[in-house]
């Protein structure tokens, strides 16, 4: 069966799983305007949700997502553009945070926005890692396809809340652990 997202919680993120009652329960996104990045930070807010964590989602531009991670004043993003697009933030922010890699490719859509060998990295801050382990190996382990973006904006075009588009994509997709649904 295809899968549309992975979300593989490693023994390790499974065992902070039960240390939760020490660890923030309150996450801070930030992300882009464009569809594609709204979705992206959307799908991940939904698995955060399912895990049990309150998310907060706000609209910022690129230079502001890396003064805003920097300054402790949010904890993640799933739309940060690297390597081109960032290269003036990376030097004087990146001494505070983390790159944990691109989950997609980028869609089509977005190549008309952003240097052609970019691609949307989840940078998150640093002190994440002590605050909420279990964020972090959701966010770490979180993957998907453009297509489910795809699918995520049409039902956003259909519904016009991104958390409901979101939170129903995945609901018909994948539990909370990975798993296909049947």
């Amino acid at each position: 069966m295809r899968r549309f997202i992975h979300l593989m919680l490693l023994l390790p993120g499974l065992l902070l799983a039960g240390c939760s009652d020490s660890s923030s329960k309150d996450i801070h996104l930030l992300t882009g305007a464009h569809p594609a990045e709204l979705a992206r930070t959307h799908l991940a807010g939904a698995v955060l949700k399912q895990q049990g964590f309150t998310v907060t989602i706000e609209e910022a531009r690129l230079g502001q997502i890396w003064q805003r991670l920097w300054a402790g004043k949010a904890d993640a993003s799933v739309t940060v553009w690297l390597p081109d697009a960032s290269a003036p933030f990376v030097e004087r922010f990146f001494d505070r945070l983390d790159d944990l890699g691109p989950k997609d490719n980028g869609l089509a859509e977005e190549d008309e926005i952003w240097p052609a060998n970019d691609k949307p990295h989840t940078v998150v801050r640093r002190s994440l890692e002590q605050e909420s382990p279990k964020a972090l190996a959701i966010l770490r382990n979180l993957h998907w396809q453009p297509q489910d973006l795809t699918q995520i904006i049409h039902r956003w075009q259909q519904s016009q809340s991104w958390p409901l588009a979101a939170e129903s994509w995945l609901a018909e997709h994948t539990d909370p652990l990975g798993g296909d649904k049947p």
